[in-house]
């Protein structure tokens, strides 16, 4: 039996087989590269062209195929100039919508996906799987463009199949449609109790459900496309749990876990999971809870701050603690139907715009295509000069004359077609005449015996009437038999 360094050097002798290798061009004296520097060359383009993020196997190789990164930390936008970019200025803002009512929009829809996970009763992860899908799809797109209620639709059921506790589409669009009314009750200054809310029924199933459920499919399948398909979601619920357990607070504080938890929750309606790392959020939950619970205490700072222990600077975790006190500064809740009014105006003028300009390629296109009325009138002009009076006329009495045969000819066109329309039915005719001979045979033939059938027995039956009649007079007549007389 072969060991395992055997093994190893044949598989490695298999892969080598396997290779192609770079073939590199003769030098000018006609000596072309050695044996050795071609596998230094193949070795250096070998380590240049794969993933360094890979695992490498137990030949200690890597796969260079693999060009696809699904690493959810992709989608932190301060990694790269254009993602720090395009947090600072969304797609939404060049379509015109201002930076306040953004994140209004944002904090909005996180909360519909908060409140429609718990009338569904997802757990919890499914909700915050729901809220970062919302906020990584609209860095991507515009709220002008794509309505936000279907996508907040959409990123419910997808968080639902994804925390594999799905969710019928139909489901989902009754909480949403419970949540609207709900929300125009709040508006309208009426208190949310069972009295205000009995008469709440569910929507029937008609067009505006059709076309709702059709928007929410076709928008998870957008959503899904743009983030090309990476949708899981590292959360720090279990860090929050491990730091804590570090710091020794879990037996004896777990109030504090409690407020660290409720920290991280209320934080998903911001976009610090977009910004920063789930172990810098737990440890900004942890920093923040520490300091606001009735009895605080002082986490360990010497020689330096405990979350600096796990990677995390002291810039970031009081920057998400500022953002996380900012949520609790809200006065009221953001307005629908305003929020509503003012994206469809948004999106009324976008379509405006665009159909002036499409309008406008289009004159451009008729004047490229039609001649110009000044080269119209010169031909004109040179025409009318070198033609005279007699020539006019000339072609007047000619140009009569076409008319009239051109109507005689007409004329004699709708005749010829009229006969030939008519032999054509003479023809047809004649055609299935000859056709329906056989079956006009065949109908007599069963008509005739049909009437003899019928003739038959009309006969019988009236030979058996005479025979009943003779049978009964001679049973109520006086006379003697026959056989007497």
């Amino acid at each position: 039996m072969a060991s395992i360094q055997e093994m190893r050097k044949l598989a490695e002798a298999k892969l080598q087989t396997m290779i192609r290798p770079i073939v590199r061009p003769k030098e000018q004296n006609g000596n072309g590269e050695t044996k050795k520097e071609e596998e230094e060359k193949f070795e250096s383009t070998y380590k240049q062209m794969e993933n360094p993020e890979i695992t490498p196997s137990s030949f200690g190789k890597r796969p260079i195929y693999s060009k696809v990164d699904i690493n959810c930390d992709k989608w932190l936008m301060t990694l790269d100039e254009e993602s720090r970019l395009k947090i600072d200025n969304p797609p939404s803002l060049v379509d015109g919508l201002s930076k306040e009512l953004e994140a209004e929009i944002r904090y909005l829809g996180c909360e519909l996906i908060q409140q429609g996970a718990i009338l569904l009763k997802l757990p919890q992860t499914a909700a915050a799987t729901g809220q970062i899908l919302f906020q990584r799809y609209f860095y991507q797109k515009s709220f002008v463009r794509y309505h936000f209620e279907h996508a907040v639709q959409a990123c419910l059921l997808l968080a639902s199949k994804i925390e594999e506790e799905p969710r019928r589409p139909r489901d989902v669009y009754n909480v949403f449609h419970r949540l609207e009314r709900l929300h125009r009750l709040q508006q309208s200054g009426q208190e949310i109790n069972k009295e205000t809310t009995r008469g709440l029924k569910p929507p029937v199933i008609d067009t505006n459900y059709i076309n709702t459920k059709q928007h929410m499919i076709n928008s998870e399948r957008r959503i899904l496309a743009t983030l090309g398909f990476v949708v899981h979601v590292k959360h720090p619920h279990r860090l929050i749990v491990a730091y804590g357990h570090t710091l020794g607070i879990t037996q004896s504080r777990p109030d504090i876990l409690q407020r660290s938890w409720n920290y991280m929750n209320d934080g998903l309606r911001t976009d610090i999971f977009m910004r920063y790392s789930p172990e810098t959020i737990a440890c900004a939950c942890i920093f923040l809870a520490a300091r606001t619970v009735e009895d605080p205490i002082a986490l360990p700072s010497t020689p330096f701050h405990w979350f600096e222990a796990f990677d995390t600077s002291d810039r970031d975790v009081e920057a998400i603690a500022l953002q996380l006190v900012g949520i609790y500064a809200r006065k009221r809740f953001p307005n629908w139907p305003r929020i509503k009014a003012e994206l469809d105006s948004l999106r009324n003028a976008k379509n405006a715009e665009k159909a002036a300009v499409k309008a406008k390629e289009i004159a451009e296109k008729l004047e490229k295509m039609a001649p110009d009325d000044d080269k119209i009138e010169v031909l004109n002009e040179n025409i009318n000069k070198k033609e005279s009076p007699d020539r006019k006329s000339g072609e007047r009495d000619r140009r009569v004359g076409g008319d009239r045969d051109k109507k005689e000819k007409d004329r004699r066109r709708k005749r010829s077609n009229e006969r030939d329309g008519k032999a054509d039915r003479r023809d047809r005719d004649r055609d299935r005449g000859e056709r329906g001979d056989r079956g006009d045979r065949r109908k007599d033939d069963k008509r005739d015996r049909r009437k003899r059938t019928r003739s038959r027995s009309r006969d019988r039956k009236e030979k058996n009437r005479n025979r009943d009649v003779g049978r009964k007079y001679r049973k109520e007549s006086s006379s003697p038999p026959r056989s007497r007389r």
